[in-house]
């Protein structure tokens, strides 16, 4: 080794020697916080201070845990000023004479200060158009504490009121805040530019690679010169967005407003992929498993048309091989048929179901029209026609056509498709059917169900969720009723506890008939543990009846268990155990079901 390098190693080596002591040298010490009992504000307190939020970093030296403390001084200050204490006094003494050292803050918040005078006015004296804003407008209660971010939040909600009334561009030129120690008061006075009233000007589009740009324009719901309404840009937003093809959906006026407030607005939208493949599976004690796969194309002939196709088997494992359920269906929807908001959908099936109340082999054409006329409104109508070949204990095998006419109503007023947490869904189903061939009878199915959501705790963790469903059928006896067309009852949507279209009337052999009218009910309590874990206790109640309409002398059957959830970005996966609580002979003692979404 050289003479230079031999120096240069013992200098790094006299490095380490000296340095790696000082880096390791650390005050440690523990902190107090006395003078309020208030569970908010010494929340908000110990947040704030360095010396509760970097307590597991001590300083390198007493000095630095001195500055540290110096710093908090402020800091608190201004923290209990900002929940209305302009009084309050802040006292840290620190001992370092102590291993480790001892940090004691006390504090004397005072007495509280409240909101007195507080007025929105027009720069330069100008009044503001409309109905004066008042304090309970902005989210001010005159006699409150005076907390500051109760003071800044008011500013959104200016502007926020102002847009509302057309005046998109309004902004907050000032702000004066006077506090009065002796009366122990805070008086807010806001100063308000609301610019020109703002009206809707052109429409671009922007983003579209192989969507209509017409079929987007006719989602704009304004006409240009039309007064600005925040609710009319969040609705152009949702109509959409609900075409399909699209990502991403922004309405947004131009920066700034144009001659006479007449104001440009862009509409950017990001497409999706065009084609996509999709797979399920479920899973149920009784029924085993079910599999299914999808390829679906989002807009088909640029027009936002949406193929899919579609192939499940099911009953898996519970049927022989040569009984397993199958349906192969293509479905097709165009948006914005003959008129604006009015859907046309085609759809085709071919099916062999073989449950234990019947087999059944169909092929099944539809053709329906759907409209939205109101917000979470859904109506649908159109034809149904089906050939199918029914066997069932009863009736023996019918080979018949049916014609039906359905229509439903739809209102949804929930947050969420596969994971609602608040309001309210009601589905109404009526068909009338005429059977051509076999017992060439007519009859009517009506269903109404409805579901309710409540979130305690307003963030998605305590969601208490209810069931209700009622049908009846009209116009025929049971058996000239096909038996797929009957109300059975009982499985994992339905009366959990019980296997597939177990509950209901049975033969001598103790097979099910099915029926022709039914009651469900269902109460869940959904517990989120985690931001991806959840358990649901559950009870379902229900039963179906030979007549068309329930006879409610006879027991409900009613079933009980409880439910994990694993919640993932395209819905919660589910799986639940449920126990029958008065069951019937042959029935089997508990039942698992595994499958994606929620029961109901």
């Amino acid at each position: 080794m050289t003479k230079g390098a031999l120096g240069l190693a013992l200098v790094l080596a006299a490095g380490v020697i000296v340095v790696a002591p000082v880096s390791a040298q650390q005050t440690p010490y523990e902190v107090t916080l006395t003078g309020t009992d208030d569970g908010t504000l010494r929340e908000l307190l110990q947040g704030t201070a360095t010396l509760f939020r970097l307590s597991e970093q001590p300083p390198p030296s007493p000095i630095g845990l001195r500055r540290r403390a110096d710093a908090d001084q402020e800091r608190l200050q201004t923290a209990l000023r900002s929940v209305g204490y302009y009084d309050a006094k802040v006292e840290i003494a620190v001992d370092t004479d102590v291993t480790p050292a001892k940090v004691a803050i006390t504090v004397t918040p005072g007495p509280e200060y409240k909101f007195d005078r507080i007025a929105v006015a027009g720069a330069g004296g100008v009044a503001l158009e409309g109905a004066p804003i008042t304090a309970g407008d902005i989210g001010i209660q005159v006699g409150e504490r005076a907390s500051s971010a109760t003071v800044v939040d008011a500013e959104t909600r200016i502007t926020n009121q102002l847009s509302n009334r057309g005046f998109a561009f309004a902004r907050i030129a000032d702000r004066r805040v006077v506090v009065d120690h002796e009366a122990r008061t805070m008086d807010v006075t806001y100063t308000v530019d609301p610019g020109p009233l703002t009206r809707f000007g052109a429409v671009s589009v922007e983003g579209l690679e192989g969507v209509s740009e017409q079929l987007v324009r006719n989602r704009i719901p304004w006409r240009p010169g039309d007064q600005f309404k925040p609710s009319d840009t969040e609705d152009a937003r949702q109509a959409i967005s609900a075409l399909g093809p699209f990502s991403s959906v922004r309405v947004g006026l131009a920066k700034e407003p144009g001659p006479d407030g007449v104001t440009p607005v862009t509409v950017t939208v990001a497409e999706r992929p065009r084609r996509v493949i999709g797979a399920g599976f479920n899973y149920s004690s009784e029924d085993g498993f079910g599999v299914s796969a999808s390829w679906a194309h989002r807009n088909l002939f640029g027009g936002a048309e949406q193929l899919r196709l579609s192939a499940t088997l099911s009953r898996i494992g519970e049927n022989d091989v040569g009984d397993v359920e199958a349906r192969l269906n293509a479905n097709f929807r165009k948006p914005d048929f003959l008129s604006v908001n009015q859907s046309l959908i085609l759809d085709a099936s071919l099916v062999r179901e073989r449950p234990d109340a019947y087999d059944r082999d169909a092929v099944v054409f539809s053709a329906l029209l759907e409209r939205k006329p109101l917000e979470g409104l859904t109506v649908t109508g159109g034809i149904t026609l089906e050939q199918s070949s029914v066997t069932d204990p009863p009736a023996g095998t019918v080979d018949s056509t049916l014609v039906g006419i359905p229509l439903k109503l739809t209102y949804d007023g929930t947050n969420d498709l596969l994971n609602p947490t608040r309001g309210f869904r009601t589905d109404l189903l009526v068909t009338p059917y005429q059977q051509i061939g076999g017992a060439d009878s007519n009859f009517t199915i009506a269903r109404v169900t409805n579901s309710a959501y409540f979130d305690f705790a307003g963030d998605g963790r305590y969601v208490a969720a209810g069931r209700f469903s009622l049908g009846s059928i009209i116009g025929s006896s049971t058996t000239d009723i096909p038996a797929d067309k009957r109300f059975y009852a009982g499985g994992g949507g339905s009366i959990r506890g019980y296997g597939y279209q177990d509950v209901g009337p049975r033969d001598a052999l103790g097979e099910t008939l099915g029926g022709r009218s039914l009651v469900e009910v269902g109460a869940e309590m959904r517990v989120k543990v985690t931001d991806t874990i959840g358990i649901v206790p559950f009870i379902d109640g229900g039963n179906v009846y030979e007549d068309s309409t329930p006879d409610f002398s006879e027991e409900l059957r009613w079933g009980a268990g409880i439910g994990a959830r694993y919640y993932t970005g395209f819905g919660p996966l589910r799986v639940d155990v449920a126990v029958p609580l008065n069951k019937q002979p042959g029935d089997s003692s508990w039942q698992l079901y595994i499958s994606i979404g929620q029961a109901f």
